[in-house]
């Protein structure tokens, strides 16, 4: 075995003590595969202990090609059979030839198992299972290296197995009984009709069941009685009810689908005369003298399918009275609480038992949590497979995400081999093109559960389905909805047609409201963590070279530096003194608001604001973790007013009501109330439209704020930070900038220097960037390999005028790194991406595409000649904003000079994908690549 494999299988190893209980099936696969990787393919079957029936049953039987095949099952007790015999003494059997044991050869329904290797499955010194190798020749038996490796992986996933096991057991076991339930009450129903009406004679409740055929339903006698103890013997002989056309009389009013066809049973049928016609239980009538029937049809309104039929059988042609067929209306509607209702206690108590218990698990994050909540749910309902989205906002637009265009989960898929990949999904309704519309963004835009009978009757544009694979065949969505937020959706999937009922429906509501809370915060956390997270990668790069830092990464050998560290160093333990007592208190009453001083931070374009101001925030959560040890980080919220306009930047701010404007389809929370107990950063305040500075203005002054469309105050506490690069003074000179809104954001000012003003920062603040930048375009065999500046470059870049500060400094080092042609970028190379600096601004222009062509010829060489990718080389750099999207255009542009004319050529030529390829890993990436362009670039042919 070589050391690859023996990776895989460690990995495996731990996968599977990731999974939950709820995941048999998960676990099962990464069984079997783990044992094909060791054993080097071929057939295994794996058999698990079923207390509830007494058989060692056949849980997973899998080839090469992971395709599952039919194996029978064993007593447990049964010591005939080689299976049963290494499940009872624990121990290993290889036979060698199934021609010297004939007897064994019942073990299997392949013909070509010559010989086979039975291992058991062992947890805690006690059989659990069995494990079968079977081979196509004889006396092809394991080595002792591949039985060793088998063992470790056995031994490893025995407590997650036990633990699937177990669970899926007892799960059963417990619908068994709610069926026992089911069926009891039912005959309670059935006896009451007989007592309720003399002229009864006999009295049955029939339900839909699966036919084994895909999307057929039979119909099954649940409960039937009569006063003549062998006339229910004689109708319960033959349980199943047949739906096919011209057996049966109920197939006359019913399809194969269990749907009414027949409207004259939408409501109760009187049939007068059983002996005319066509009966599949022909006997009832001749033997028991049964006469007339009265059907009271329960169904759904919606969909015509039946939840039962309840069924008043009688000895003679007996019309019953008004009366009586009001009582008997009764009766069935009784019998179908009966059918949908009793006997679900039982589940119901432990879905809300299981929920519980999960959210206590709280510690794990979000993702965790989805994916047991999504386990938890197919395994309740037992659907073949599901997807947890969640709704995000993008361009205006929302959408429902189970990944993202990278393949990264962001939502949680179940049996993810069955749903490799779930593109983006838009929310909305019939406004939406055919091709844009699905159940689960139908359940969003409508906040209401959604079923799918069959997704392959119907064209897209009569049906809301957006299809992922051919399998499926039926699906449901429910949405999850808190404080009349929709925050994700549910849908499970079923191979089989028509397999969702109400009774799921109503399942998966629970649940959905259960977790709707708990959801919410998990949101919140990782929002907080993920903002925290791209903060700490620009706070956390420290150059050892570099011995300039005085707080976080902040490079202070110049003056003014330094009195922006002293500055900061001051404000913050004060500052955090003051939110840790919010935090302690809560939210104080009206009229006792007292808030914190709000911060402005100003400076030229290109200066540095944001990148003070994580310094700064860093600075004020490492205080106030010391302070309040234990709790999380200080909750953090970043935006930036430049980029909204209108209702959109108080909408942002403050949030909006539903309906408040076109798109908002939700009630939304601004960053101010998400944000309370800690920090906001307002980036380009001076593009603050007047309403938004009116109400920023109260907001500051007492802590209220109205969310535009509603006429309900609200209350937060935030440490305001707000930045610009412009005058302030000559916007309230201009009537743009409200005066007082300046002297309240003003309380602090923190004033960026520009680069000129600091020159002594300017080599160490090279140095520092060129390795930023090297570790964002490095490959992993350069790690030797980052470039030095020479010190002639440090000197020309110190004596250089930046009229683009820290950007513009950032982007001469990126051209000198790009275009070096050794370790050391000398003053040759930092001349020459100086060159467009040496040009009036007029001429800056022609001069700056000039150097575009040159970076966008030297990105697609080191391409086409394979040292970089297309995502290595830009979609990953455009990610980081170290790129632009002109560069990224002016690639394509010589691209096609190289003959990729389309979409699929230019992804061979940039090395992104084969879109050829019908691998679904490859499928998707080039996905990614069209999205890439399209939607990202906004790429036109």
């Amino acid at each position: 075995m070589n050391i690859p494999a023996q990776k895989q299988i460690d990995q495996i190893i731990k996968t599977l003590d990731e999974f939950g209980k709820e995941n048999l099936v998960e676990i099962l696969r990464r069984i079997s595969q783990g044992v094909q990787l060791i054993s080097g393919g071929g057939h295994c079957r794996i058999y698990l202990e079923d207390l509830t029936v007494g058989s060692l049953s056949c849980a997973a039987a899998e080839s090469d090609d992971l395709q599952g095949i039919s194996e029978p099952n064993f007593p447990i007790n049964d010591s005939f059979f080689p299976i049963p015999q290494v499940y009872q003494q624990k121990q290993e059997m290889a036979v060698a030839s199934l021609s010297r044991h004939s007897r064994t050869a019942v073990t299997t329904d392949e013909p070509f198992a010559q010989s086979f290797y039975l291992l058991p499955i062992l947890h805690l010194g006690r059989a659990i299972g069995v494990i079968s190798l079977d081979r196509s020749g004889a006396e092809q038996l394991p080595s002792e290296l591949v039985l060793r490796q088998l063992r470790k992986l056995l031994s490893g996933a025995a407590p997650s197995l036990n633990r699937a096991r177990k669970y899926h057991q007892q799960l059963l076991l417990a619908r068994r009984v709610d069926e026992a339930k089911k069926r009891e009450a039912a005959l309670f129903m059935v006896k009451s009709a007989a007592q309720l009406i003399d002229r009864v004679a006999l009295a049955s409740v029939l339900i839909p069941v699966p036919s084994g055929i895909d999307g057929e339903r039979t119909l099954e006698i649940l409960a039937s009685y009569s006063k003549e103890r062998e006339a229910r013997r004689l109708y319960e002989e033959e349980k199943l009810i047949n739906l096919a056309p011209g057996e049966s009389l109920i197939s006359r009013f019913i399809d194969r689908a269990g749907v009414i066809v027949d409207d004259s049973l939408l409501a109760p049928l009187y049939i007068e005369d059983l002996a005319v016609e066509t009966l599949q239980k022909r006997y009832l009538t001749e033997n028991l003298g049964l006469k007339s029937l009265y059907i009271v049809p329960r169904y759904d309104r919606h969909n015509r399918r039946v939840i039962c039929l309840v069924n008043y059988y009688t000895k003679d042609r007996y019309h019953f009275s008004s009366f009586e067929r009001d009582l008997l209306d009764a009766h069935a509607e009784m019998a179908q609480r009966v059918v949908q209702e009793i006997g679900d206690e039982h589940l119901e108590i432990q879905i809300l038992s299981e929920i519980g218990d999960l959210l206590q698990q709280s510690g794990d994050g979000l993702r965790p949590f989805l994916h047991r909540v999504l386990s938890k749910a197919t395994q309740l309902i037992g659907a073949d497979t599901g997807s947890l989205a969640l709704v995000r906002e993008s361009q205006g637009e929302r959408w429902l995400l189970v990944e993202d265009d990278q393949g990264n989960l962001i939502g949680a898929k179940n049996k993810e081999w069955l749903k490799k990949y779930i593109p983006p999904i838009l929310i909305g309704g019939n406004e939406l093109p055919p091709d844009q519309r699905s159940l689960t963004g139908l359940a969003a835009a409508t906040r209401r559960p959604q079923i799918l009978d069959d997704c392959h009757e119907g064209s897209n544009e009569e049906k809301f389905y957006r299809p992922v694979t051919e399998a499926i065949r039926s699906e449901i969505a429910v949405p999850v909805v808190y404080e009349d937020d929709v925050l994700a959706v549910v849908c499970l999937d079923s191979l089989r047609p028509h397999y969702f009922t109400d009774e799921h429906q109503r399942i998966l509501q629970i649940i959905a409201r259960m977790i709707g809370h708990h959801l919410s915060i998990l949101q919140k956390i990782d929002q907080l963590t993920s903002e925290i997270d791209r903060l700490r990668q620009d706070v956390g790069y420290k150059d050892p070279k570099i011995t300039s830092y005085r707080l976080g990464n902040i490079i202070g050998n110049s003056s003014k530096a330094q009195e922006i560290i002293t500055t900061i160093q001051r404000i913050s333990p004060p500052l955090c003194e003051r939110i840790t007592q919010w935090h302690k208190q809560g939210v104080p009453d009206q009229g006792e608001f007292l808030g914190l001083p709000s911060i402005l931070i100003t400076g030229e374009t290109g200066a540095g604001k944001e990148f003070l101001f994580n310094n700064f925030y860093t600075e004020l959560n490492r205080i106030f973790r010391q302070l309040l040890p234990g709790r999380s980080s200080l909750p953090l919220k970043k935006t930036n007013i430049a980029a909204y306009s209108g209702d959109l930047t108080y909408s942002e701010l403050f949030g909006h009501k539903r309906g408040a404007f076109t798109g908002a389809h939700n009630d939304r929370r601004g960053i101010l109330e998400e944000a309370h107990g800690g920090v906001v950063f307002l980036d380009e305040i001076g593009d603050a439209d007047p309403k938004t500075q009116v109400q920023l203005l109260r907001f500051l002054d007492n802590g209220e704020f109205i969310r535009l469309g509603e006429n309900i105050t609200r209350h937060s506490q935030v440490l305001l930070v707000a930045g610009t690069n412009r005058d302030l003074r000559q916007l309230i000179a201009d009537g743009t900038f409200r005066e007082d809104l300046y002297h309240r954001l003003s309380e602090l000012i923190i004033e960026v220097p520009s680069l000129n003003q600091r020159r002594e920062d300017i080599p160490d603040l090279a140095i520092h960037l060129l390795g930023r930048l090297f570790q964002a375009y490095h490959k992993q065999d350069e790690k030797n390999a980052q470039p030095a500046l020479s010190q002639k470059a440090k000197n020309l870049l110190r004596r250089h005028h930046y009229t683009g500060n820290i950007r513009e400094l950032r982007s001469i080092l990126l051209r000198g790194m790009l275009l070096r042609r050794g370790d050391v970028i000398d003053v040759e190379e930092i001349t020459n991406a100086l060159q467009p600096q040496a040009f009036s601004r007029a001429d800056r222009s022609d001069q700056n595409k000039v150097l575009n062509d040159q970076l966008a010829e030297e990105i697609l060489q080191r391409v086409i000649q394979q040292e970089e990718t297309f995502w290595s080389a830009l979609y990953e750099p455009y990610a980081r904003q170290e790129i632009t999207r002109d560069l990224v255009l002016k690639v394509v542009e010589k691209a096609r000079t190289e003959g990729a004319t389309n979409m699929p050529k230019l992804a061979r030529l940039l090395e992104a994908c084969d879109p050829s390829s019908t691998d679904e890993n490859e499928k998707k990436r080039f996905f990614r690549f069209k999205n890439f362009f399209y939607k990202t670039v906004k790429l036109r042919w």
